[in-house]
């Protein structure tokens, strides 16, 4: 079907020209706001009345636009008989919705819509601008992304568009504000994802330019940058923005962090460019979300979801404790339940050693996440495209469209997610412990990592494992954010320290809070330049102790902390107590001599709280035993702290009862005894005893629903 085109930017000119007035555009904001589209109209489609789906959805990516309509019904079948509930549909069609330029196809995506529907299922419509189509990228080569080297992109893979690029920009805009003119109030749509998997920056001439903006609106004049800067150093000196190079990587850390800042707000206004649209013209039940990539450090993933409803991101993890943390991190991003809406059906093709789930760990995985708030699993992807790349990704149907042998696993999955649904409703984890990930710390670390095995991600986890072991659910946020509702606060690796931040972590430590800095902490101001205060920064007067000297390790060092002989790895630190009242804890053994017999640890009262600053990284017996210390001082020791260390126990709590899923993460069988405070009824098998001793198979799981105390 060919619709009426609403007017849009193009050649010859002076069209350009009109793009511009039609986009008023505020660079040093990077917000671009656009004109709504008049004379369209939303279609009615002859579909089944819109029941509501359940409150955890199972649900696949779903191509239609790669297949001919006749096997549609097929595909819908056998996702309807393994209980999925949703599709996501539309985020790389954009050259089947649009062919040619101004010539609009929708009829394709009406059926399918209606046909998911007819099988109860509900959408998941993707904005398609992750994919521009050939036309596009030829007629408007200035919308190609220019890599950090200058060179442009091509047309034949993916986010090859400049994110910054104003003509992409209204380019995109159009296309949103068309789906959501027709699709806004369509019933079965339950929501949108903006592009898909935002990822690379451009480094183009129009980036440039607004970048230097961005600067001088941020600091008014080069002066004042060359001061915060640090320019006299190396002659950086600028006398105009304009000179000021645009790279991200070998210059200066000032200039690196700036950067990385200034992409997360074109990323922000980027998104927003497709969101102000949908907004207008949709429903207000239906919500507006992206996809994340966990740990990716392109852009500040907390900022990015503030202007969104639902956080969801694609979890492609193995290792199930990092993968834990990772949906922690979805959900700390807006302190709420979230979607996983991509996970591999047994292996994905894109690693060097591409190897399959053991059978039953796909479920065991998806119960993971239902665990730690995700309120629907949705798999990439349904059925195998005969062709493009990603041909060995694992799949649901094969490319005959059979079941492959995953099948069978996904449909129990689905019949367990029907049955646990409604005891699922309204219930999320609660914590009262945080992992704080602040992206400034971790861009100005991995600029300078002093030593090469230093990651920020890794220091990260490793204190995360023994923190969800002892403490149970954690929430992983930035240092920014609401922290009332914590005793315990750990924060390894927080580089850069502004006032602002230490004044809000202050004011928490005061009213009783528990804050644990590990090494590297403190070490930068918001310019990422060195504080002159040494480390903690802004902290030192309050912990009555500084960092006289730091230093890299490859040989772990042994130390003692607490009752435990063990040793330091990657980075340590010597500290320097200045207060009567600061309390060392554990000591170095003989190493470098700079070490020899310096604190591992230091504490000082604060209010009702105290600060505490860890120099290193123990290894991981050490530091398991040191955070349990932590977490029984801070009076947050789980129930489950002592259960096998590769049985993992997830609350979700809700106004009248909770529910508690178990999943045994090994292959072999395990046994354990539950707490009796536990004590619960098992949702699929009713017979099953539900408290005292429990077995799991290999990559079992348990869901049992628990009365909250009175």
């Amino acid at each position: 079907m060919t619709r009426k085109a609403i007017p849009r930017p193009g050649s010859p000119a002076p069209s350009f020209g009109q793009t511009l007035r039609r986009v008023r555009r505020s660079v040093w904001q990077l917000g671009l706001c656009f004109g709504l589209c008049a004379g369209a109209s939303s279609l009615a489609l002859a579909a089944p009345a819109p029941s509501e789906p359940p409150a955890l959805l199972l649900g696949a990516a779903w191509y239609p636009e790669q297949w001919p309509e006749d096997v549609w019904e097929h595909d819908l079948a056998l996702m309807e008989a393994a209980h999925i509930h949703l599709v996501r549909i539309g985020e790389f069609a954009w050259s089947r919705m649009e062919p040619r330029e101004g010539n609009w196809q929708w009829d394709w995506l009406d059926h399918a819509i209606t046909l998911a529907a007819k099988h109860h299922m509900k959408v998941l419509l993707g904005t398609p601008s992750a994919a521009p189509p050939a036309w596009l990228t030829q007629k408007y080569p200035e919308t190609l992304r220019v890599s950090n080297a200058g060179v442009r992109d091509e047309h034949g893979n993916r986010q090859q568009f400049s994110f910054i690029s104003t003509r992409y920009r209204a380019l995109t805009h159009d296309l949103a504000e068309r789906m959501a003119v027709r699709y806004g109030h369509n019933p079965h749509v339950v929501g949108w994802q903006i592009d898909n998997e935002l990822a690379e920056p451009s480094f183009d001439p129009e980036a440039h330019k607004a970048f230097h903006a961005w600067l001088q609106h941020k600091y008014g004049t080069i002066e004042n940058l060359n001061q915060k800067w640090w320019t006299s150093y190396w002659s950086q000196t600028y006398s105009d923005f304009g000179q000021i190079p645009v790279h991200d990587a070998e210059e200066n850390p000032a200039q690196l962090l700036n950067w990385k800042q200034f992409v997360t707000d074109t990323w922000v206004s980027y998104v927003r460019n497709q969101t102000v649209p949908i907004r207008q013209h949709a429903l207000p039940s239906q919500f507006i979300t992206t996809n994340t990539m966990g740990w990716f450090d392109g852009f500040d993933g907390y900022t990015l979801h503030q202007s969104l409803d639902l956080v969801g991101w694609d979890d492609y993890e193995t290792d199930w404790t990092d993968n834990a943390a990772r949906h922690d991190l979805a959900r700390g991003y807006k302190n709420k339940n979230f979607w996983v809406t991509e996970t591999d059906p047994g292996f994905v093709n894109w690693r060097p050693n591409n190897l399959a789930h053991d059978k039953g760990e796909v479920r065991a995985l998806a119960w993971q996440a239902v665990g730690h708030g995700a309120d629907a699993v949705e798999y990439w992807q349904w059925r195998a495209a005969l062709n493009g790349q990603e041909q060995y990704h694992g799949v649901i149907a094969g490319a005959d469209g059979n079941p492959a042998p995953i099948y069978s696993e996904i449909q129990t999955l689905g019949a367990e997610f029907e049955k646990a649904a409604q005891a699922l409703q309204g219930t999320s984890p609660h914590a009262q412990v945080a992992l704080l990930h602040d992206m400034p710390s971790r861009w100005a670390i991995t600029f300078q990592k002093q030593v090469e095995d230093f990651n920020p991600v890794k220091a990260l986890t490793a204190f995360y494992g023994p923190l969800r072991h002892r403490a149970g659910t954690v929430d992983v946020v930035s240092p920014r954010q609401n922290l009332a509702s914590y005793k315990l606060i750990v924060a390894p690796g927080l580089n850069v320290l502004p006032q602002e931040t230490a004044e809000h972590l202050l004011d928490w430590v005061r009213q009783g809070g528990h804050l644990l800095l590990g090494p590297r902490s403190g070490m930068k101001d918001a310019e990422n330049a060195l504080d002159p205060h040494l480390q903690p920064g802004p902290l030192v007067p309050f912990l009555g102790a500084h960092v006289s000297q730091f230093y890299g390790l490859v040989q772990p060092v042994p130390l003692s902390l607490g009752q435990t002989q063990g040793t330091g790895t990657l980075w340590a630190e010597t500290l320097v107590p200045t207060d009567p009242g600061t309390q060392t804890e554990g000591s170095y053994g003989p190493s470098n001599g700079w070490l020899d017999g310096q604190p591992v640890a230091v504490s000082h009262q604060v209010g009702k709280g105290k600060i505490t600053y860890l120099s290193t990284i123990p290894d991981a017996a050490t530091l398991d035993a040191y955070i349990k210390k932590q977490v029984q001082d801070a009076g947050t020791l789980s129930p489950f702290a002592d259960l096998p260390a590769d049985i993992e126990a997830c609350l979700r709590t809700g106004k009248d009862h909770s529910v508690l899923v178990l999943i045994n993460h090994a292959r072999t069988p395990v046994t354990f005894t539950l707490p009796q405070t536990m004590a619960g009824a098992d949702l699929f098998d009713p017979k099953q005893a539900a408290s005292g001793q429990i077995s799991l198979p290999g990559y079992g799981v348990r869901v049992l629903t628990l009365p909250n105390p009175a």
